[in-house]
């Protein structure tokens, strides 16, 4: 009987993605394409427990079985909560737009950059 290995593609989100394709046994798991690709190994960084991950954007578990061309994806932290991110953003966009005299408080991205010049 011919085994045939299915080939899978591992990605890790890290700031410089790193992209790896593996081959695996039908009936492997996401954390058997994971262990195969070496992404442990080069990023020590990396604690499964702790780390989401997904197939193609969908939220799996370690032990999901994966399918032929799957890409499993290793989901890296956020480095700011997108929340306050915005809150962030629209602070210094109101600050700066009292700074140059607008009245509206909601200056638009062109005006700030013309009031910083």
């Amino acid at each position: 009987m011919v085994r045939a290995d299915w080939t899978i593609e591992v990605v890790y989100g890290a700031p410089a993605p790193d992209v790896r394709w593996v081959r695996v046994a039908p009936g492997s798991t996401v954390l058997d394409a994971i262990r195969r690709s070496g992404l442990l190994e080069a990023h020590p960084e990396v604690d499964m427990r702790r780390r989401a991950v997904g197939i193609f954007g969908r939220p799996v578990t370690l032990s999901e079985p994966v399918r032929a061309f799957d890409r499993v994806e290793i989901y890296a932290p956020l480095p700011e909560d997108p929340k306050e991110a915005r809150r962030r953003r629209a602070s210094l966009r109101r600050a700066t737009s009292r700074k140059c005299g607008g009245e509206s408080g909601g200056a638009s991205p062109r005006s700030v950059r013309a009031c910083r010049s």
